[in-house]
């Protein structure tokens, strides 16, 4: 493709040029991370992100009566995770991570939430007025207490059914057990 000669041909119909088309992986994460945005302010909750990545992309914050409660969150993104059945969605993570993940030594409560994105970027979202629509599906999963993965690789795949779709119900239910001494 190459690019507009002008303003003009951009917007009267000319070939769309999409940035950095080496970082979709980047691309998906940002993504991610503005849909989980979004799902945390409908929930009440407040997210703060790292710019260190140690395993945990985010933290949401639930605060209710002055009282606050933390939710770590762990982000992996896959435009093609389904097992045939549709039954449950898969992702690689590294072992260290997931070793992470299911400890139970852990101060603050972590899940993991994988999304589920169309293969085409053009396909993630789409504006017509007066409704936004994104094209994904979140899925969620307290590795807490698992096991150890078997095998001695440095990846490991984590498999997270599709009953688990994370939305705002869902995080204001999990925010509720962990205010109530609970696990996610």
């Amino acid at each position: 493709m190459t690019a507009f000669p002008s303003a003009v041909e951009a917007t009267l119909g000319g070939a769309l040029l999409r940035g950095m088309p080496t970082r979709t992986t980047d691309l998906m994460e940002a993504f991610q991370i503005g849909t989980i945005g979004a799902i945390a302010a409908a929930g009440g909750c407040k997210i703060s992100s790292w710019s260190v990545d140690d395993g945990i992309d985010v933290t949401l914050t639930h605060t209710l009566n002055g009282h606050r409660v933390p939710l770590d969150i762990q982000l992996k993104s896959t435009t093609n995770g389904w097992n045939t059945s549709r039954s449950a969605i898969s992702v690689q993570m590294r072992r260290k991570r997931y070793d992470e993940l299911r400890s139970l030594n852990t101060g603050i409560p972590a899940i993991l939430i994988v999304m589920d994105l169309p293969a085409n970027q053009d396909d993630w979202a789409e504006v017509t007025p007066p409704v936004t629509t994104l094209r994904h599906a979140l899925y969620w999963s307290s590795l807490r207490g698992n096991s150890p993965h078997p095998g001695d690789g440095e990846k490991v795949t984590v498999s997270v059914p599709n009953a688990r779709v994370f939305d705002d119900h869902i995080l204001c239910q999990i925010m509720a057990r962990i205010r109530a001494g609970g696990q996610p």
